[in-house]
C-alpha cells in the first residue's frame, strides 16, 4: 500500500516532459523553429506569419504553398514547366518576355537608333557576303558617326562655358576681440 501512494504522488509532482537530444526540456507541443538559448541583451529572431497561397503553374496546375506574402492566389506566367532553362530538349517552348509591354520595351523603342549594334560578320559564310558587309558596314559607320555629331551639336547648342579662375569668396575676419 505504501508502495501505490508514493507511485501516484511521485507521478503528480513531476510534470509531463519531453526531452530532445539537444537537452532542451519544454512541456506541451514540439517547437515551431529549433530553441537557441538567447543571449544577454539581445533581442529574440522575429517569428514571421506564414499565408497560405493557391500558386498556379503555366499548365494550370494549383499548387499550396505557404508564403509571407499575404496573397490568396498567385498566377506564374514563366515557371520551370515552360521554361528553356528547365526543359532544354523540349522545342515547343517560347521565351515570355514579361515586359514586353512594359516601361522598358517603351525605352528600348524610343532609343533603340542610340544602341550599339553587333557585328554580322560572324553570320555571314562567303568571301562576296562579307564584301558587301564591309561595304555596308562603311556606309553604316558613316551614317552612326553623322547621327552622333547631330547629336553632340544639339547637346551644345545653347550651352555656355563656364567661367574658371575667378576670386574665391573668403572668410572676413571679424572685428570683435
Amino acid at each position: 500500500m505504501f508502495s501505490t501512494s508514493s507511485r501516484t504522488i511521485s507521478q503528480a509532482a513531476v510534470p509531463l516532459q519531453r526531452r530532445f537530444a539537444s537537452h532542451h526540456v519544454m512541456d506541451g507541443a514540439l517547437p515551431k523553429r529549433p530553441l537557441k538559448k538567447i543571449a544577454l541583451g539581445k533581442a529574440r529572431p522575429a517569428i514571421y506569419y506564414k499565408f497560405n497561397c493557391k500558386t498556379e503553374f503555366s499548365d494550370g496546375a494549383v499548387v499550396i504553398r505557404r508564403s509571407q506574402f499575404p496573397k490568396d492566389e498567385m498566377r506564374l506566367i514563366q515557371d520551370m514547366r515552360n521554361s528553356p532553362m528547365w526543359n532544354p530538349y523540349r522545342s515547343d517552348l517560347e521565351v515570355v518576355d514579361a515586359n514586353a509591354g512594359g516601361r522598358m520595351q517603351k525605352f528600348k523603342e524610343k532609343f533603340n537608333k542610340f544602341a550599339v549594334k553587333e557585328d554580322d560578320s560572324k553570320k555571314s559564310d562567303g568571301a562576296e557576303k562579307k564584301e558587301t558587309k564591309k561595304a555596308e558596314k562603311n556606309v553604316e559607320e558613316e551614317e552612326e558617326s553623322l547621327e552622333l555629331d547631330d547629336y553632340l551639336d544639339l547637346l551644345g547648342m545653347n550651352a555656355k562655358e563656364v567661367q574658371t579662375g575667378g576670386k574665391l569668396a573668403t572668410k572676413q575676419k571679424s572685428k570683435k576681440k
